[in-house]
């Protein structure tokens, strides 16, 4: 039944249904999830002479006059002229007046609730009203108060919320144990339903919004424990290399591991060998070590006979992932390949049948890892790094069909709050690197006006003359008519032809071909290239210690966890660095003061936090399209609470056909093999 049309329920029809889908409305289902977003509490009257323009408020008087104007464009507008008991009087305005006129005549006593405005006085257009002196009329002193699009209005909104839960909410089924909903003071779920939308006072109605929320989360924490429970009774992987193989690749490193990293090479050294293929997520700010470790993970693999896939999001990190790994690996008689878009047909031949022959050992490359033609035989490890923009169904999809089952371990340099984590890898175990290695320089960075780029471009000058590289980074790759912002590829051309120039330039964009981004971004850490003009390609992927100077233009064009990502392309030498935050002429006061968060701090959770706050989740982590789903009712902000409760009902109930029915009916398809 919830599963109806929306177009089917009274008062929609075809050209409403397309209006109500501008909100993710589709069936009688989702407009009961449709919640208020905030309550209009009508029992809580303000004196007219204590009213404040563009505030809501309710104000209770008697009419003293009525009647009918015309406006400015000649509309006739029906103006009615309302007087509280403290003297004070308000002009409301209707200008679909014919329902309203014969009701609201001088004597009339009324509640009016409305925005406040003033034009030639206080006023509120269109007030909702309660008639106090008509008791054959019922009016709820509580309005919900729901998101809108064009074309709805509250009132239309709120009748087809009535119409709905008169003839459905029967029919919604129970997804809480009853115990959960007891505590928040409800019977059952359609109770909770018809409170959320019509509540006897607004605390009431956040109770029951609440609850919603929690099943929402709930739903979901079960899906990730389902995927949990199937992923451990996969065919396992044992692998049991030679008692010396870590202790030979620790001392093979040029320095020794922090503590943090120690941790963490022990956690995976002990899952590899377990009856249960691991899943976890190695987790830590820019720069904290994570590839060493995910190199440890590789020497016990391939050292105990198996062989390990490395997968990055784009050509620019898997090279460099090549190139680190290799430079660990192969001094253990480990042999590593690289595999891209831009290989050539001869080079992927030879790939595989080192493959298959057994001869090759650690595969690194991006996606093109697993497509089909790539057949890796002996698969014990698959270490996936900056993963994050791809949910628990992509997950397991990579996974998917290899018997037995390889471990997984998946790096993040996107710092995510603990709550967040929880949604977004519930179904992983977490090990954050919470320590950084020492011996590196400090990075100062400094929010600049426009009018200061003499003084910024001096000060990179002045590294660049001591054999030291910088990047600069531009928002956009190409000029635009519609934003007035710079781009790098016209930037890239001035800064060559300029006194920059003799440094020798270079120019990174998505756009480019595979061989054309390996070639500069080879040149740059060579060192024949001192600037390298790009976009946010470089946000990870580049490790060059000289890198000491980090320019980004526009800088406000930025979400904060995206620019922590690029500071951290600087910083990995023992030289301090800087980072200047050019401020675009557009740059307003609330991107000023984001802006100067990334200045105080070089605490990526922090900076997460603040992010998230500000931004919301899809856009921190880059799920907006893929990975965690948009809730409808819950908040990884204010609802953060819920999110470990969610969790602790999920571990301890059965996810039957209901809750995955629900969770369908919630979120959408549900394409994860064996759920």
């Amino acid at each position: 039944m919830l599963e109806t049309d929306v177009r089917y329920l009274k008062g929609v029809g075809p050209a409403r249904s397309r209006q109500l889908a501008k909100l993710d409305i589709h069936t009688v289902g989702d407009l009961l999830l449709h919640v208020p977003a905030q309550y209009r509490d009508r029992r809580v009257i303000t004196p007219i002479r204590n009213l404040i323009p563009g505030e809501e408020s309710n104000v209770s008087g008697t009419v003293v006059s009525s009647g009918l104007w015309k406006s400015r464009k000649g509309k006739r507008v029906f103006q009615v002229e309302l007087e509280d008991n403290s003297s004070g009087r308000i002009k409301l305005s209707f200008f679909n007046w014919k329902y309203i006129a014969g009701r609201l005549q001088p004597g009339s006593e009324v509640i009016a609730s409305g925005k406040i405005d003033f034009f030639g006085g206080l006023s509120i257009v269109h007030p909702d009203l309660i008639f106090l002196n008509d008791e054959s009329v019922e009016s709820p002193l509580v309005l919900p108060v729901y998101p809108l699009t064009a074309g709805i209005t509250q009132g239309i909104m709120r009748k087809l919320m009535t119409s709905a839960i008169e003839k459905y909410v029967s029919h919604v089924c129970e997804i809480l144990p009853a115990e959960v909903l007891n505590s928040y003071g409800f019977q059952r779920r359609a109770e909770v339903v018809r409170e959320v939308h019509f509540p006897v006072d607004p605390p009431q109605g956040e109770q029951a919004r609440k609850v919603l929320a929690l099943e929402e989360l709930f739903l979901f924490q079960s899906i990730l424990n389902r995927v949990r429970i199937n992923a451990s009774l996969r065919p396992r992987i044992l692998i049991a290399p030679p008692p010396d193989t870590l202790s030979t690749f620790l001392q093979k490193l040029p320095y020794e591991l922090t503590n943090a990293q120690e941790k963490a090479v022990r956690k995976i050294t002990d899952e590899l060998s377990r009856d249960i293929p691991m899943r976890r997520l190695l987790q830590g700010d820019v720069g904290s070590g994570k590839t060493v470790i995910a190199a440890a993970a590789c020497a016990l693999c391939c050292a105990a006979g198996y062989q390990v896939a490395v997968v990055a999001p784009t050509e620019v990190l898997a090279a460099q992932h090549y190139k680190t790994l290799r430079g660990m690996l192969e001094p253990m008689g480990i042999r590593c390949d690289l595999l891209t878009g831009g290989t050539t047909g001869s080079q992927r031949k030879s790939i595989s049948e080192s493959l298959k022959e057994g001869s090759l050992d650690v595969l690194i490359g991006t996606h093109a890892v697993f497509e089909d033609t790539v057949i890796i035989p002996g698969l014990g490890l698959c270490i996936i790094d900056e993963q994050h923009k791809f949910g628990v169904e992509q997950r397991e999809k990579l996974l998917a069909g290899r018997q037995p089952c390889p471990h997984l371990l998946i790096m993040s340099a996107t710092p995510i709050p603990r709550t967040l984590a929880m949604t977004v890898y519930g179904d992983l175990d977490i090990t954050l690197i919470d320590e950084m290695p020492p011996g590196r320089g400090k990075i100062h960075t400094r929010v600049m006006d426009r009018d200061k780029r003499t003084e910024v471009y001096s000060s990179l000058q002045e590294r660049l003359e001591l054999g030291e590289r910088a990047y600069i980074v531009y928002p956009l790759r190409e000029a635009s008519e519609e934003l007035d912002l710079k781009d790098a590829t016209t930037s890239f051309h001035v800064l060559r032809d300029g006194p920059l120039g003799k440094y020798n330039v270079g120019l990174l964009t998505g756009a480019m071909k595979a061989s054309e981004k390996l070639d500069v971004t080879s040149r740059f850490t060579s060192g024949q290239i001192s600037v390298l003009v790009s976009t946010t390609v470089i946000e990870v992927g580049l490790d060059v210690p000289e890198a000491t100077v980090m320019i980004v233009v526009n800088a406000e064009r930025f979400g904060l966890s995206q620019l922590h990502q690029l500071r951290g392309r600087i910083g990995r030498g023992i030289n301090d660095s800087w980072c200047f935050l050019m401020k675009g002429s557009q740059c307003g006061i609330e991107s000023a003061q984001r802006l100067s968060v990334l200045a105080s701090t070089e605490n990526g959770f922090r900076i997460a936090e603040k992010d998230l706050e500000l931004r919301g989740p899809g856009e921190i982590i880059g799920t907006k399209q893929h990975g965690i789903p948009a809730f409808r009712i819950a908040s990884l902000i204010t609802d953060a609470e819920l999110i470990e409760k969610a969790s602790e009902l999920a571990s301890g109930s059965e996810s039957g056909p209901h809750l995955l029915q629900e969770y369908r009916l919630r979120f959408g398809h549900l394409d994860i093999p064996g759920i």
